[in-house]
């Protein structure tokens, strides 16, 4: 009996997803599905693993209010496609993002959780994004722990409205625990036909302490079927997490290949002692077998001074790779071979 039970609640709980859904005036359901055979040196060990590349599923949608408003809605969540496990026992893991709102000529208001500024700014501009190569490996971290390359959570966000090529976002995460720990950011844009150029700035309120500080300004240009993109990185709070960095990289599309490569070096920190800075490079092919497919292939290595404990980011918008921590002072490289489909479906 309590099979059935489950069952029927189940039969019922989608039929109102489904109803609620197709109130909606605009819907779209999307996602992407990639994994990777990564073969990792962490400089003590080498492993061979199928690592998810950041695999998701999400909706979101619009409803018309009149006079120029819109009722709005995102949610979407990672998924675990190389186990079946995206971290809590089920193919389906944590939020990705996902807010509601009001949008009109002012932009969109919303509630929720969505990537930080310093995040979404250059998102868009990582070659390498969504793989074991992903840019915050050293782009947005610290040997101090620090990593900007996230979301906030509990948060007020305004997307600013699209003027002349100038756009932006404004977030503020609430303090929910009352402990000075909110967190705040933005960044602007232009955006012309062959020319991206963003500034952010970031706060992750640390409670004890000094706050830790990122601030980012990064250009991306095209010709043609070539681009080439640059940040610079600085983040700050006094000690371990104070640093600079840049990145550096660049695209060149040949029919259906795309060749890859980028490089990256992160300063040594104030923190006392030895040298703990790193040097990152990065190479790539893609094959496009059509839009929404795409095979890639990559070799990227991490070189750290004498300190340095930068290594790739396991992260789930990045690796599921388990192994790729590292002891300070140890280079690692990997080797990946992966594929990625996407889909898009609109009402």
């Amino acid at each position: 009996m309590s099979n059935k039970k489950t069952l029927l609640s189940i039969v019922i709980a989608n039929a109102l997803a489904v109803s609620a859904l197709a109130q909606a005036d605009e819907l779209e359901i999307y996602g992407t599905v990639a994994a990777a055979v990564e073969s990792l040196d962490n400089g003590a060990d080498s492993f061979t693993q199928v690592s998810n590349n950041h695999s998701a599923f999400g909706v979101k949608g619009s409803t018309d209010l009149g006079d120029g408003l819109k009722g709005v809605f995102l949610f979407d969540t990672f998924l675990g496609t190389d186990s079946g496990d995206s971290g809590n026992g089920s193919l389906f893991g944590g939020g990705r993002d996902g807010f509601v709102g009001l949008a009109g000529g002012f932009g969109t208001i919303a509630l929720g959780y969505h990537g930080r500024p310093w995040k979404t700014s250059t998102n868009n501009m990582d070659i390498f994004g969504s793989t074991i190569a992903d840019y915050s490996a050293l782009m947005g971290s610290t040997p101090g722990g620090a990593y900007f390359d996230g979301g906030i959570g509990n948060s007020v966000i305004w997307f600013l409205p699209d003027f002349s090529g100038f756009s932006g976002q404004l977030q503020f995460g609430a303090d929910e625990e009352d402990d000075d720990t909110s967190d705040m950011g933005l960044h602007l844009n232009y955006n012309a036909d062959n020319l991206y150029v963003t500034l952010s700035h970031d706060i992750d309120g640390q409670g004890v302490g000094d706050d830790i500080a990122a601030s980012k300004i990064a250009a991306q240009f095209n010709f043609g079927s070539s681009t080439v993109g640059v940040i610079f990185d600085s983040i700050s709070d006094g000690a371990a997490n104070t640093r600079d960095a840049f990145w550096l990289a660049g695209s060149h599309q040949m029919g259906s290949l795309t060749l890859k490569a980028a490089v990256a070096q992160a300063d040594d920190s104030d923190a006392p002692g030895d040298k703990d800075g790193a040097t990152y490079f990065a190479l790539g092919l893609d094959h496009a077998f059509k839009d929404n497919v795409t095979g890639y292939v990559i070799y990227s290595q991490i070189s750290n001074d004498d300190a340095g404990t930068y290594s790739f980011a396991s992260t789930p918008h990045t690796s599921s790779n388990t192994k790729t921590a590292v002891s300070a002072g140890e280079d690692t490289s990997v080797f990946a071979v992966g594929v990625k489909v996407g889909f898009n479906l609109k009402k």
